[in-house]
C-alpha cells in the first residue's frame, strides 16, 4: 500500500510540474495543420484523461475489491524498482522535449508531425513505464481481458462527460452554458424536423440564423429552453436513480448503454415534436399548439423514453444481471401491474388530453372513464389490501385540506381559464363536465394515487419483494422519498409533499391501505365543496 501511494503521489507531481510549467502552444491562423492543432488541443489531455478514469471507476466499482485483491496478489515479490528507474529516465526525456515544443516563444517549426510522433511516443512510453512500476505486465494483460468492456464503456462515457461539460462552460452568459449547447444540437434538430414536415407541407420557412422553422402560416423560433436540453437532463438524472436503485438486477457495466441511448432517443424524438407543433399550428390549431401541446409534448416523450428504458433492460439478457429467482419475481408482476398501471394510465391520460386543449381540459371526462376501466380490470387484486378505516382517516384529510387552503393565499386570482372554458359551454355540458371533475378527483384519483404511492411504492422501496412488507412497516427512506415524490407531482410541491406525509401516516398507522384511501378522498372533496362554493376555482386549474 505504501508503494501504491508513493507511485500515485510521483504522478501526480510529474503531472503538476508539467502543467504549471508549460503552456500548450497558441494556435495561429497561418498554422492550421493538423500537428499544431493537435498540439495546441494537447492541454486538454489531463482533463479528459481525469473523466475516463473517473468513469471507469465508477463501472468497475462493484468489482474494485476482487481487482485491488489481484492487483496485491501480482505485485508480491515484484521488482518494481527497475521500472521506476526506467519512467524517471522516460520522463526526463518527455520533460526535455516538451520544454523544446511548449517553450515560450514556440518555434512553428517544432510543430510538426515528426515532432508530434516523437512528443507523443515519449509520453506514451513514461506513462507506460509508470503503470510498469504500479504492477507487472501480466496484471495489465488480466485486467484488459476482462475488463475490456467495461474500460471502453468508461472511456465512451468519460470523453462524452468532458466533452458536454467543456461545451456548457464556454458559454460566458447562460447557466452551465445552454445557449451554446443549443448552438450546437440545434441545427440539425431544425434540419430534421425541416425533413419531416417536408413529406407533408411544400412551404417551409426554414432560417437557421434565427433558430425559425414552420410554414407560410405558422412559425415558431426555438430556443434552447425548447431545444431537448431538459429531456436530456431529466432522462440522465431518471437512468442514474433506476441504475441505483435496481442496482441488484441489473448487469454492469453493459446497462450504461441507456444513458447514450436515452440522450439520443431524447434528441431525435424532440426533433420530432417539434415537427408536430409546427403541423398541429399549420393545420389545426395555433392555440393548442402553442399552449396545450407545447406544454405537454416534452414531458410525453420523456414519459416514453424512461417506460422504454425500463422495459429494455427487463428484457434483453445482456442488461439483466441473473435470472435466479424468476418464480418468485413473475408471483408479484400481477399485483404490481394492479398497483400502477391505473396511475400510469392516468398519467398517460391526462398529458393525451392536456396536449390537445388550449389550458381547459375539455376531454377530462375522458381521462376518468381510462382510469375507472382500469381499476374495474384489476378489481380482483385489490381484495388482498386491507381496506378498512377509522374515524381518524378523515380528521387527517381534513386536516391536510385545512393545510392546503392555507398554502395557498392567493387561491382567488386565478382559474381564469377554467371558468373562461365552462361559461363557453352549454349547461348541459358544463354541468356533466363537473359531474366528472367531483368524481374523478374524489373517488378516481385518490384511489390510483393511493395504490401506487402507499400501495406499491412506499413498500417497494423496503424491499424488493414488496408483497412481503407488512404496510405498518416504517423507514425514514420510503417515508421521505414517496412523499417528496407526491408533492412534485403536485403543483402544489410543499403542500403536496406534506399530504403525502399525512397519507402516509394514515397508512402506517394501523396498516390499513383504507385509511389512506379515506384521508385522500376526504381531502379532495372538501377542495371540491370549496371549489363550487366558493368559486376558487385556481384549485382545480
Amino acid at each position: 500500500m505504501i508503494r501504491w501511494l508513493l507511485l500515485l503521489a510521483i504522478a501526480a507531481l510529474e503531472l503538476g510540474v508539467l502543467t504549471a510549467r508549460y503552456e500548450a502552444p497558441p494556435l495561429h491562423a497561418n498554422k492550421a495543420e493538423w500537428p499544431a492543432w493537435l498540439f495546441h488541443f494537447s492541454k486538454e489531455i489531463w482533463p479528459a484523461g481525469l473523466w475516463i478514469i473517473a468513469a471507469c471507476y465508477l463501472i468497475l466499482s462493484p468489482r474494485l475489491k476482487t481487482i485491488l485483491d489481484n492487483l496485491r496478489e501480482h505485485g508480491l515479490g515484484y521488482r518494481w524498482q527497475v521500472w521506476l528507474a526506467r519512467h524517471a529516465l522516460a520522463l526526463a526525456a518527455f520533460a526535455a522535449i516538451t520544454q523544446l515544443i511548449f517553450g515560450m516563444p514556440s518555434d512553428p517549426a517544432r510543430l510538426s508531425l515528426l515532432w508530434l510522433t516523437g512528443w507523443a511516443g515519449l509520453a506514451s512510453i513514461t506513462l507506460l513505464s509508470w503503470m510498469m512500476a504500479l504492477a507487472p505486465g501480466r496484471f495489465w494483460r488480466r485486467l484488459m481481458h476482462q475488463e475490456h468492456t467495461a474500460l471502453l464503456v468508461g472511456s465512451i462515457l468519460g470523453m462524452g462527460a468532458w466533452i458536454l461539460v467543456s461545451m456548457l462552460s464556454q458559454h460566458k452568459t447562460s447557466l452551465l452554458g445552454q445557449n451554446e449547447f443549443w448552438n450546437f444540437l440545434g441545427i440539425p434538430s431544425l434540419l430534421l424536423a425541416r425533413f419531416l414536415l417536408g413529406w407533408f407541407y411544400p412551404d417551409i420557412v426554414y432560417q437557421p440564423e434565427r433558430f425559425l422553422l414552420g410554414t407560410d402560416s405558422f412559425q415558431v423560433k426555438v430556443s434552447y429552453v425548447c431545444s431537448g436540453i431538459e429531456g436530456i437532463s431529466l432522462i440522465t438524472l431518471f437512468i442514474a436513480v433506476y441504475l441505483w436503485v435496481f442496482r441488484k438486477e441489473l448487469r454492469f457495466p453493459q446497462v450504461f448503454w441507456l444513458f447514450p441511448l436515452g440522450m439520443i432517443a431524447v434528441w431525435l424524438l424532440n426533433a420530432v415534436r417539434i415537427a408536430i407543433l409546427i403541423a398541429i399550428g399549420t393545420s389545426f390549431s395555433p392555440e393548442i399548439a402553442l399552449q396545450g401541446f407545447h406544454a405537454q409534448a416534452g414531458w410525453i416523450v420523456f414519459t416514453l423514453i424512461g417506460v422504454a428504458a425500463i422495459a429494455l433492460s427487463n428484457r434483453m439478457q445482456c442488461f439483466t444481471a441473473t435470472q435466479t429467482d424468476f418464480q418468485g419475481v413473475k408471483s408479484s408482476q400481477p399485483l404490481a401491474a394492479a398497483l400502477l398501471v391505473p396511475f400510469m394510465g392516468l398519467m398517460a391520460a391526462t398529458m393525451a388530453t392536456s396536449a390537445f386543449s388550449t389550458g381547459f381540459d375539455l376531454l377530462y371526462p375522458l381521462r376518468i372513464l381510462i382510469l375507472a376501466a382500469l381499476l374495474y380490470c384489476f378489481r380482483k387484486y385489490y381484495k388482498s389490501l386491507s381496506w378498512k378505516w377509522t374515524w381518524q382517516a378523515p380528521a387527517i384529510g381534513s386536516t391536510v385540506f385545512i393545510v392546503w387552503i392555507l398554502l395557498e393565499p392567493d387561491a382567488g386570482n386565478g382559474g381564469t381559464v377554467l371558468l373562461q372554458g365552462l361559461e363557453a359551454l352549454p349547461s348541459e355540458t358544463a354541468a356533466l363536465w363537473l359531474i366528472f371533475r367531483v368524481l374523478g378527483s374524489v373517488i378516481a384519483v385518490p384511489l390510483a394515487e393511493e395504490l401506487a404511492f402507499r400501495g406499491y411504492l412506499i413498500r417497494k422501496l423496503i424491499a424488493k419483494e414488496f408483497e412481503r412488507v407488512p404496510p405498518r412497516q416504517f423507514t425514514w427512506l420510503s417515508f421521505l422519498l414517496t412523499s417528496v415524490l407526491f408533492g412534485l407531482l403536485h403543483d402544489r410541491w410543499l403542500a403536496g409533499t406534506l399530504a403525502g406525509m399525512a397519507y402516509a401516516l394514515a397508512l402506517h398507522r394501523r396498516g390499513q391501505m383504507g385509511d389512506a384511501v379515506i384521508a385522500h378522498m376526504t381531502t379532495n372533496a372538501l377542495i371540491a365543496v370549496f371549489v363550487l362554493t366558493q368559486a376558487k376555482w385556481s384549485l382545480w386549474s
